[in-house]
């Protein structure tokens, strides 16, 4: 298998842990695990293709905060400029309007975000190299926040989303 191929096939076929903590995000135990980690459910812009990601989230009110950089991650591209998401929090689906910033395209929600993932996963933040300012991961070019805003708008608002979102795909 040619290294494209073990590529896609992985894209296809999510890591063993990944599965594992979907399906206990999904069950009745999820409330061992669910005060850090929710569901989020994006769709492929060009492909509309559904992938279902588990992450670790921070929760202001109806904003949620996922720290998505990294070397390798990608899912969060289908997020810029903004998407309809579904998120499963604490065995709640709600609707949301995701957008991922990077410190190219928003410098202040992405350290906004960076200093609340701090606050929240310290040792996380250690680990990346984050100081209260945001330090390293606030000047690395691979830093993508994604902020999602739950059940934002009112019901026609958000068909009107979702449409938009849909139309601007398949152009």
């Amino acid at each position: 298998m040619n290294i494209t191929r073990a590529r896609h096939a992985a894209r296809r076929n999510p890591p063993l842990i990944n599965r594992a903590m979907i399906r206990v995000l999904r069950s009745p135990f999820s409330r061992l695990v669910d005060r850090g980690l929710m569901l989020v459910t994006v769709s492929g812009r060009h492909s509309g293709r559904r992938y279902t990601l588990p992450v670790q989230y921070v929760q202001d009110g109806r904003t949620l905060w996922v720290y998505a950089g990294g070397a390798g991650k990608t899912w969060w591209r289908n997020l810029i400029g903004g998407a309809p998401v579904h998120v499963l929090l604490r065995r709640r689906t709600h609707l949301g309007w995701a957008t991922a910033y990077t410190p190219d395209t928003d410098r202040d929600v992405v350290h906004e975000g960076l200093r609340r993932y701090g606050d929240r996963f310290p040792r996380v933040a250690r680990r990346l190299g984050m100081t209260p300012d945001g330090g390293d991961a606030f000047d690395r070019a691979d830093t993508v926040i994604v902020r999602i805003k739950l059940d934002g708008g009112t019901e026609p608002q958000r068909a009107a989303a979702v449409s938009q979102h849909s139309e601007t795909r398949s152009e």
